[in-house]
């Protein structure tokens, strides 16, 4: 169940952002004076109180007992008093706010332990002589694992290591992917090395005594990889249908008996693939890929965004400064790295324009499908960027597709042209059907889980598209070695 927050910050934007949030129930409080909500605290108890500089002088908020205070403040500007923890960005969003509030607390920090001071104290201990008195322990923080355990994909529900810094991810809406199993066992840590306590040493209430670790949880089943293979998408403008065919492909090929399937998002300033999938209001992959990727540790798994069973996604930095900064060709090869081995299928989601991005996602692929529209200049571009790869030599055609998407049949630009220009055939062609894709996104569903009439041709070119990808993934295997429904049409595309 979520906390209760308080907001008495004194500014309404603040007041507004705050709204946006999901992971506390908030309460707001329009007061412009710190003294004018002590009683409003006092009557709610809240679990936290968010204020900012606007409030002034936050004094008298600290004498109420077993309260979070939280200072908001964008940019350089005062600092608050000991004992009230910050969250301070030049621009600060409910995504960050929500992270925050997820994230696991450190009482070694002075503001953890002045908070930690003001909460109320424990039961005394039986009276015992002064002499066998022992002072209560201290919390500390728990040491981080020296080797870091291998990365293994679990469920939205799955929980952070011990000792890992990352955010729990928010948890699907009502109605999606269903109850899953808990995360692998981690590796148990050394406790600390204490002196065996004497005959006469004090025996300190339940509620004193540090807990136990709890017993590892139940591993997730672990499904076969059969074949690994990277896709990703190349050229053509913006808008050109890239995203909306990779959450297609990803459903069809979930589809396939227990092939597992990851979609990664690349594009940093218009990422798509949460918005598609109605998931765009969870807090950012990249959080937790950034975080990990400063400390060398492996792409952590809180950092998937399961959308069913065997479908995972790493959703995109969305035009946030601070993640965009991490989004590299060094970290995208690192997180490439991190899922290969774990997936049947990494389908990658980049930037249209040119750039290191684009070029990076090409040169780890298995396979490149190059999309253009029926544009006369996108086919041009993208036919000079895509030949000047190639005599680079980085970039060869015979591990590339070439992909007519949202394509109008037109005199002036035939499908013929169009594999001249690139020097290869056309593999598939996806219509241009703007009322389908727009009826999929409002749904928050792939094309493919259409069932209108008008929705036909785009499903039926998809899954042309299927025929060019899947038997990269399933060629290796006979139809007959898996079992799923979809099994009829492993053994069609196996023919």
């Amino acid at each position: 169940m979520s906390l209760a927050a308080l907001a008495c910050t004194g500014d309404p934007l603040l007041d507004r952002l705050l709204s946006e949030c999901s992971s506390f129930r908030l309460t707001q409080t329009h007061c412009e004076r710190a003294v004018d909500a002590v009683p409003e605290v006092e009557a709610r108890n809240p679990a936290l109180v968010f204020v900012s500089p606007a409030l002034g002088d936050i004094t008298p908020l600290l004498q109420v007992q077993g309260v979070r205070i939280c200072w908001l403040a964008e940019g350089p500007g005062p600092e608050p008093p000991a004992g009230v923890e910050v969250i301070r960005a030049e621009r600060l969003t409910p995504q960050l706010i929500d992270a925050w509030v997820r994230r696991p607390r450190q009482p070694a920090t002075p503001a953890a332990a002045e908070t930690a001071r003001r909460t109320p104290p424990l039961p005394p201990p039986p009276q015992e002589p002064a002499s066998n008195r022992q002072p209560p322990d201290r919390a500390e923080p728990v040491p981080a694992a020296q080797g870091a355990p291998p990365f293994r994909p679990h469920g939205p529900d799955a929980a952070a290591p011990p000792g890992g810094r990352v955010i729990r991810p928010v948890p699907p809406p009502a109605g999606g992917r269903g109850p899953v199993s808990k995360p692998g066992p981690v590796p148990t840590l050394q406790p600390l090395q204490a002196p065996a306590p004497s005959a006469a040493a004090v025996r300190r209430p339940p509620s004193a005594v540090r807990p136990e670790r709890l017993a590892p949880p139940t591993p997730r089943p672990v499904i076969r990889v059969l074949r690994q293979q990277v896709i990703t998408f190349w050229g053509g403008k913006p808008g050109g249908g890239r995203s909306t065919l990779a959450v297609a492909l990803a459903d069809l090929l979930v589809r396939c008996g227990d092939v597992r399937v990851c979609t990664v998002d690349l594009n940093p300033y218009n990422s798509s693939l949460a918005p598609l999938l109605r998931r765009e209001q969870e807090v950012s992959s990249w959080l937790q890929l950034a975080e990990a990727l400063a400390e060398g540790q492996p792409p952590p798994p809180d950092a998937l965004r399961w959308i069913a069973d065997n479908w995972a996604m790493v959703s995109g930095p969305d035009g946030r400064a601070d993640l965009v900064a991490h989004l590299t060709p060094e970290a995208i090869a690192w997180l490439v790295d991190g899922l290969r081995n774990h997936f049947d299928c990494i389908i990658l989601d980049p930037e249209a324009r040119p750039g290191p991005i684009r070029d990076t996602a090409a040169r780890l692929a298995h396979l490149v499908l190059v999309t253009v529209t029926s544009d006369y200049p996108d086919v041009l571009d993208t036919a000079r960027t895509f030949e000047a790869a190639v005599e680079e030599g980085w970039l060869n055609r015979s591990r590339c597709r070439l992909i007519l998407s949202r394509w109008l049949d037109s005199p002036h630009l035939t499908q013929a042209e169009v594999a001249e220009c690139f020097g290869m055939p056309v593999s598939a062609v996806v219509p241009l059907s703007p009322e389908a894709a727009l009826h999929a996104s409002g749904q928050g569903l792939p094309v493919t889980r259409l069932s209108e009439k008008e929705a036909g041709p785009l499903r039926r070119a998809v899954e042309d598209l299927l025929a060019v990808v899947a038997p990269a993934v399933a060629g290796v295997v006979s139809a007959g070695s898996r079992q799923g429904p979809a099994g009829s049409l492993l053994g069609w595309l196996n023919r």
